[in-house]
C-alpha cells in the first residue's frame, strides 16, 4: 500500500508530517494486541482493537519522546487512527516534530 502512512495532511516543518506519523504509529503499533496489523490513518480504531489503556500508553511515551504533556479530553473520540494521530500531533509544537 503506497499510502500507508502518508495520506494525512502536512503538519508544517518542511513536510516531516509523514515522518511524524511513522514515529507516532510505531507508539501504537506497540501497544495493541495484533502485532501483524498494519496501521494506516484510514484503519479504524475499532478494526485494530485501540482500547483506552493502549492510547493511555502511547499518550506516556509521546510525553517522554518529545518532552510535552498531552490532555486528552476523556469526550474526545477516535474513530480512525488518523484521528488519533492528529489530536496527539497537535499537542507537539513544530520545533519538537523533527527526529532527533
Amino acid at each position: 500500500m503506497s499510502d500507508e502512512v502518508s495520506s494525512g495532511t502536512d503538519r508544517g516543518t518542511s513536510g516531516n508530517g509523514s515522518e511524524l506519523d511513522r514515529r507516532i504509529l510505531s507508539f501504537i503499533q506497540k501497544e495493541i494486541q495484533d502485532k501483524t496489523a498494519v496501521l494506516t490513518r484510514a484503519t479504524r480504531r475499532d478494526e485494530v482493537s485501540i482500547d483506552s489503556i493502549d492510547v493511555v500508553n502511547v499518550v506516556f511515551a509521546i510525553e517522554e519522546e518529545f518532552d510535552v504533556e498531552v490532555n486528552l479530553s476523556s469526550d474526545m473520540r477516535f474513530d480512525t487512527v488518523g484521528d488519533l494521530l492528529d489530536a496527539l500531533i497537535a499537542f507537539i509544537p513544530a520545533d519538537k516534530r523533527q527526529p532527533r
